[in-house]
C-alpha cells in the first residue's frame, strides 16, 4: 500500500524537474515493473516512477507488447478498428460535454494519439476542422477511410500549420520528458490557442483516501512515469510556456466500482449494485469526490499566450 505519511522513507533520488528537497518513496509494487519504485519530491509534489525503462525497453514495449500490455488491464475494444470505435464512442461522448466550452464554430482541432478517431467524430459538427495524429496503422486507416477525418503517422506531418485546440487523453503521463514534449506543442497553436489535455488523477479516492491495497497493485504501473495531481499538472504545463491553466476534476466511475473494489478488491464493479446505488446516490458521491480533487482523472485545458 502506498506510503503517504510525511515519515514516509527518503531516497537519494533526483527531482526529474531539478527541484531541492528530498523524495520519499511512496509504493515499490508496480505493475510489470520489478525494482522500480514511485517517488514524490517534497518541493514541487511531483509523483514519478524511478527508474523509468531505458530508451530501448520503451521502444520495444509500445511496438510489441503495449496492446498484450493493456489488454491485461482490461482496456475496452480490441484489435479491430470497426470493433474498437463502438466500444469508445461512449466515452467520446462523455469528452465531448467537457469540451463544449471551449469549442467554435471556426474552431481548428488537432488531436495527439487520435486511435480510430471517434472523440474527433464526435466533435466535428461542433468545429470547422479536425485533424488526427495515431501512429496505429489500422486505427490511423480507419479514421481516414470510413470516417473521412485527416489523420497522420507523426506529428512532424503538420509542423507549420497551427490549431486552435489540441487534444490529448491519457498520453502525458507516458512521456519521459513532458516538459520538453509539450513546450513542442506551443509552435503548433495559433495565439490564445487551447491544449486540453486528461490524465488519470494520483489523489483518485481509491488510491489517497481509501486506499485500497488492490486498488494499488492495479493503479502503479510502469507505463506512467509520471502521476499527476491537479496541481502538478498544471505547473507542468507552466513550465512548459503554457500563459494558463484551468483544471478541472472528473469522476468517470461510479460508487458501485468504488464499493466493488472496497469489498472484492477487482474492477468490475462499474453499475453491478444499481438497483441500490441509483443515479442520486451517485450524482452525490461523484460531487463530493469532485470538490475535494479525490476523482479519477484531472483535465486540463493550457492557454497559449495571445
Amino acid at each position: 500500500m502506498a506510503d503517504w505519511s510525511p515519515d514516509a522513507p527518503t531516497a537519494d533520488v533526483p527531482c526529474p524537474f531539478g527541484h531541492g528537497g528530498t523524495r520519499r518513496r511512496i509504493v515499490d509494487t508496480i505493475w510489470q515493473a520489478e525494482g522500480s519504485a514511485e517517488y514524490q519530491c517534497s518541493e514541487c509534489g511531483i509523483v514519478f516512477l524511478y527508474p523509468l525503462m531505458t530508451e530501448e525497453e520503451e521502444r520495444e514495449f509500445y511496438e510489441g507488447q503495449f496492446a498484450e500490455y493493456m489488454a491485461k488491464r482490461g482496456q475496452a475494444g480490441g484489435a479491430d478498428p470497426a470493433d474498437s470505435f463502438e466500444k469508445w464512442k461512449p466515452e467520446g461522448a462523455r469528452r465531448l460535454e467537457l469540451l463544449r466550452p471551449w469549442l467554435r464554430e471556426d474552431m481548428r482541432v488537432l488531436e495527439l494519439g487520435s486511435a480510430t478517431g471517434f472523440l474527433l467524430d464526435a466533435i466535428r459538427p461542433y468545429v470547422s476542422e479536425v485533424v488526427g495524429v495515431e501512429p496505429g496503422d489500422d486505427f490511423r486507416e480507419f479514421s481516414r477511410e470510413k470516417l473521412g477525418i485527416e489523420a497522420h503517422a507523426h506529428r512532424d506531418a503538420v509542423a507549420g500549420r497551427e490549431f486552435d485546440l489540441i487534444l490529448c487523453y491519457y498520453v502525458v503521463e507516458h512521456l519521459r520528458d513532458p516538459v520538453g514534449e509539450l513546450s513542442d506543442w506551443l509552435p503548433l497553436l495559433a495565439p490564445g490557442g487551447h491544449a486540453a489535455i486528461e490524465v488519470p488523477n494520483v489523489d483518485d479516492a481509491l488510491v489517497k483516501y481509501w486506499q485500497v491495497e488492490a486498488f494499488d497493485r492495479f493503479y502503479w504501473q510502469k507505463a506512467h512515469y509520471f502521476n499527476y495531481s491537479h496541481e502538478t499538472l498544471a505547473m507542468v504545463l507552466k513550465m512548459a510556456g503554457f500563459a494558463s491553466v484551468e483544471t478541472v476534476p472528473v469522476q468517470r466511475y461510479d460508487l458501485s466500482n468504488h464499493v466493488h473494489w472496497l469489498w472484492k478488491g477487482e474492477p468490475g464493479g462499474a453499475g453491478k449494485y444499481a438497483d441500490l446505488l441509483d443515479a442520486g446516490v451517485n450524482a452525490e458521491y461523484g460531487r463530493a469526490l469532485r470538490e475535494r480533487w479525490l476523482c479519477d482523472t484531472v483535465m486540463a485545458v493550457a492557454t497559449k499566450a495571445q
